[in-house]
């Protein structure tokens, strides 16, 4: 997942996040839609195979010097960097009004890019910093800063005066990356209602004003609302020695499981006492209500005002607009296409679990929420010979990090250099600097284990955007994997481990697509619904037995893993995508239906259950809220359908690593060139056509789906 979650719209309105910003890995792991058009396909999505010639991408020339962010300790160091970034972004955005005679590159466009680069300086890092600072108070004054600097943001977006002055720069003899950047500027004025009456400007200030703070709301309360469950010692069985040994009962005698991840998924996975799965899931699904109920309403209503208000019917149409899928429609359509496609396979997938389930159980009549991860385990492991307990013992957190840093350092020719007294805001924060061909190209964090208050999924946060000849690219990923005790190794879930390689993928186009001079088109610039496509594509690399054996060592053999371990834990994740797929597209389709009706005309749970009944593989469980605790809700808003377009995606762009080789130099190469490389400078789908030499294509993609 890539975060930029708070008020992505006014985000937007500057052109930084174009497009290309989001929240992370799908939701928990994580019929036909209300304006579904016919269940033809989409022109967007099917895509001929014709062979086409690369076009020229600028080389992204990764240069400048570090800037270390300033990590605050106090509250006080919070609100003097934000102040004097927001006055400095003052004092540009003046000096551009106040040039007279021609609006040129030099003394407009320039300038406007210094305003980007200075508010890239402050708002990103506000948002890491309110999601992963210790300190609860530094946290708040975060959040109080990206409120600040969202401001001035949505001024500046609807200020006709920038705009005017964009609009005056004469294009005649503008080169094509100075051009694209003025183009998605004037787009993104006009998108923000630059062009409207006073009265209306000021309105859809004060919406992106309170959308900021209802959207922090939103999210603070996923956060910080970790919920918990007593049970008895004999409750744990099933569960891995190592997670008991770390769980010892408290006074009461009583172990205490939380909703964080390091107690979920273990608990949901492996253990065997179906009531204890069900408390927890059902906590779980809990979080953050009743009180996010009325806060995503107000966030609905918020952004149907917005959208109306610039003249669009809903907000899912206003905002697919600068997306691949441009409409509302296509969304739709690509919603139906692939539910149509996997719904048999997710009939079969319940049919053999309920199977497994009253094997247990002979009067179960339907598989539950809480049963999927442990019967899919079950399965994995009876029918294809897969332990996940026995597979954990390979993945020793440590190991898996180091052997990760050193796949990507070999595959895309770059050297990652531990930073000793590297400043960080948290103990178990370590740094990586970023070489390429021995010269500094960036620098990212490592946050990877969970505390209270701390974000709690995993995401790439960006830091500061590369910009040719001036700042080199910063990031951090946070995660919340298991945190290596004193005694013992920290053994993760094979499923950790392609989270990683996700995520590091993320880090990687953000750091290797930020040399370009322009800070709208570096970095991660596509638009949104290619974000997760990269990160998807680079998860291929944690099922390669070739890969894995340059990390998997088992913790108590040193052996390392078996490639007819890594050939069968492969045919048994293929059981029970039907059921994972499908509930991904009930995400899809829940987060676009709630944004194209009137929120006035909208009861959430009863859409909920609408929703969950036609695309769901399991029945809705009484007294269980997820919209308040969907977190995509906030930075997603109608996208989450993305996921599995990026996934499409990802699924052509690999066919080209399949048949060359994933430790290939070359397909790297041109990987890193046409993809992650070319940042904004061209449209995702010409980045697709360049890599892979030919039209986009659903064949990939749809294979995958029926395999």
């Amino acid at each position: 997942m890539l975060r930029y979650g708070t008020a992505i719209t006014a985000w937007l309105l500057l052109g930084l996040a174009t497009a290309c910003s989001g929240d992370l890995k799908p939701a928990d792991e994580s019929e036909k839609s209300e304006i579904s058009a016919p269940a033809e396909v989409a022109p967007e999505i099917e895509k001929k195979k014709e062979q086409v010639m690369p076009i020229d991408v600028p080389k992204a020339e990764i240069s400048g010097k570090l800037v270390e962010p300033s990590i605050p300790e106090t509250v006080k160091d919070v609100k003097d960097n934000c102040a004097g970034l927001l006055a400095e972004a003052k004092v540009l955005r003046d000096k551009l009004v106040e040039v007279e005679g021609q609006r040129t590159i030099d003394n407009t466009l320039a300038a406007m890019n210094d305003i980007d680069i200075t508010i890239d300086a402050v708002l990103p890092f506000s948002e890491l910093m309110a999601n992963v600072h210790p300190d609860k108070k530094v946290r708040t004054a975060a959040e109080k800063c990206q409120q600040d600097a969202m401001k001035f943001v949505t001024d500046l977006g609807l200020d006709r005066e920038v705009y005017d002055a964009l609009n005056g720069i004469e294009t005649d003899k503008m080169g094509p990356m100075a051009k694209r950047s003025l183009d998605h500027h004037l787009r993104d004025y006009r998108r923000s209602g630059v062009d409207k009456d006073e009265k209306t400007r000021k309105r859809l200030a004060e919406i992106n004003e309170e959308l900021v703070k209802k959207g922090q709301e939103f999210s603070r309360r996923i956060r910080e609302d970790k919920r918990s469950i007593e049970v008895a010692p004999e409750d744990l069985e099933g569960l891995p020695e190592d997670f008991i040994k770390s769980h010892a009962p408290g006074k009461n005698g009583k172990v205490k499981l939380t909703t964080d991840y390091p107690d979920f998924f273990p608990v949901q996975n492996y253990l065997e006492n179906s009531e204890v799965r069900k408390a927890l899931y059902k906590e779980f699904l809990s979080r953050a209500y009743p009180e996010n109920e009325a806060t995503f309403k107000r966030i609905l209503e918020l952004r149907h005002e917005y959208a109306v208000t610039l003249g669009y019917p809903n907000w899912a149409q206003y905002n697919a607009e600068d997306k691949m899928a441009k409409n509302q429609k296509t969304i739709g359509e690509f919603i139906d296409k692939v539910s149509s496609i996997t719904r048999p396979r997710m009939k079969k997938d319940l049919e053999e679990i309920l199977g497994r389930k009253k094997a247990d159980n002979p009067d179960a009549q339907s598989v539950r929420t809480w049963d999927r991860f442990y019967y899919v385990k079950k399965i994995q492991a009876e029918k294809y010979g897969v332990d996940s307990q026995e597979v954990r013992k390979y993945f020793d957190y440590e190991k898996v990090r180091d052997g990760i840093l050193s796949v990507y350092q070999n595959l895309f020719g770059v050297e990652f250099r531990p930073v000793v007294d590297g400043k960080v805001w948290h103990e178990d924060v370590v740094v990586y600097d970023v070489l390429s061909d021995g010269k500094p190209a960036g620098r990212f964090y490592l946050d990877m284990h969970p505390r209270d208050g701390k974000y709690g999924h995993a995401a790439m946060f960006n830091v500061f955007s590369g910009i040719t000849d001036r700042q080199l690219p910063v990031a951090s990923l946070v995660c919340n994997f298991p945190k290596p005790p004193e005694d013992g190794p920290a053994l993760m879930e094979h499923g950790d481990v392609t989270t990683f390689f996700h995520e590091f993928g993320h880090l990687l186009h953000h750091l290797l697509g930020g040399g370009y001079k322009w800070a709208n088109l570096s970095g991660i610039a596509c638009e949104w619904d290619f974000v997760e496509a990269p990160s998807q594509l680079l998860e291929e690399w944690s099922w390669d037995h070739d890969v894995l054996a340059r990390f998997a060592v088992h913790h108590e053999t040193g052996k390392v893993i078996p490639k007819d371990l890594v050939e069968k834990m492969r045919a048994a994740d293929e059981f029970g995508k039907g059921v994972h797929v499908m509930r991904q597209m009930f995400y899809a389709a829940l987060s676009f239906n709630y944004h194209v009706v009137d929120p006035a005309q909208l009861d959430l749970v009863a859409k909920m259950k609408e929703i969950q009944s036609k695309y769901n593989p399991y029945p809705y469980e009484e007294g269980t809220h997820v919209f308040a605790n969907f977190g995509h809700l906030e930075g997603y808003s109608s996208m989450y359908y993305t996921y599995m377009w990026s996934l499409n995606i990802s699924k052509d762009l690999f066919t080209r690593f399949e048949k060359e080789g994933l430790m290939d130099k070359k397909v790297a190469a041109d990987y890193r060139k046409y993809v992650v490389g070319a940042g904004g400078a061209v449209d995702a789908e010409k980045m697709v056509t360049n890599f892979l030499g030919r039209e986009s294509s659903f064949d990939a993609f749809e294979s995958y789906l029926k395999k």
